[in-house]
């Protein structure tokens, strides 16, 4: 299955005042690295897809489990790995790494979905597309 990493540096204003960082910005960190592994494959899970509708990736489980805070101004690496692609969920692992030093890992699985632009908003899981599929089974 895919591996993806890329690095980011902690930033201030992600940490509290002794400069450990603040754990719900893992969260988004695993978004944005979620997002730039698919727009990376030519795949955007959050298209608009007509004037109704919008794609999605939505939460429906996440486990984190903490090992050492990063230090402000050092360079973390964000791997995830895909580590299973079922009919319509997806299950990623995420691992932030200082060097060899593990700080944070996740894991967490998505639906592939659809998001009425409309009201009400209504939200569809449907199956993961064979693109997608064939994309993320494709050692990186």
């Amino acid at each position: 299955m895919r591996t993806y990493l890329y690095n980011r540096l902690m930033q201030w204003s992600e940490c509290d005042a002794g400069g450990i960082i603040f754990f719900p910005n893992y969260a988004r960190w695993m978004v944005d690295g979620l997002n730039q592994m698919f727009l990376s494959l030519g795949i955007d899970p959050n298209a608009i897809l007509d004037a109704e509708t919008r794609g999605g990736l939505p939460v429906l489980q996440l486990s984190m489990q903490f090992h050492q805070a990063p230090k402000l101004h050092e360079t973390v690496t964000h791997e995830i790995l895909v580590e299973k692609i079922g009919g319509k969920s997806l299950n990623f692992k995420h691992r932030f790494l200082v060097g060899e030093v593990l700080c944070m890992e996740s894991t967490e699985t998505r639906v592939w979905a659809t998001h009425s632009l409309t009201q009400p908003p209504v939200l569809t899981t449907l199956p993961v597309p064979d693109q997608v599929r064939t994309a993320l089974s494709l050692e990186s």
